[in-house]
């Protein structure tokens, strides 16, 4: 009995895992990476309008996953250097998430996927050049090295 049961047990297994490799996915590999590509595309341009100073960017991270037939999710990470006043500079990372809904188009042999939601998660700015500013004095102009440390003036103490 404990043979029968064991060979049911195996010709299950077996079914099962045949059907969940030849199952075709919702969205196919080749619409994930066109959504990724177009998504990067879309950030550098973005970035290039919003952020004419900007330098070095780069994208770190972008994938997607699917949240149903018509539903990707995409993840992404970008970074870039950034100017203010000509001297002073900052490096930026922006995290963020987009969800993408597919619409019916004209052509059935072509999918056409609208972004529904943009939204950044996390932003980080790291400052690589920056001013001195010391409480009670006006805000000079200098840079901030190792060779000159940032000191406040001494104020009384009120008791």
């Amino acid at each position: 009995m404990k043979k029968i049961i064991s060979l049911i047990v195996f010709v299950a297994a077996l079914v099962w895992t045949w059907n969940v490799i030849h199952t075709t996915p919702a969205v196919g590999f080749e619409t994930h990476s066109g959504i990724q590509t177009k998504l990067a595309d879309l950030i550098k341009q973005t970035l290039a309008t919003k952020k004419p100073n900007a330098k070095n960017i780069a994208i770190t991270r972008l994938w997607t996953e699917t949240l149903n037939e018509n539903k990707v999710r995409a993840v992404f990470a970008y970074s870039f250097n950034d100017a203010i006043e000509g001297h002073e500079s900052f490096d930026q990372v922006i995290e963020g998430e987009a969800v993408l809904h597919r619409e019916p188009s004209e052509d059935s042999s072509v999918d056409k996927w609208v972004l529904q939601s943009v939204r950044t998660t996390n932003d980080m700015v790291t400052f690589t050049e920056g001013s001195i500013i010391t409480p009670g004095a006006d805000v000079e102009d200098e840079s901030i090295s190792e060779d000159t440390p940032a000191e406040a003036p001494a104020e009384p103490v009120q008791q």
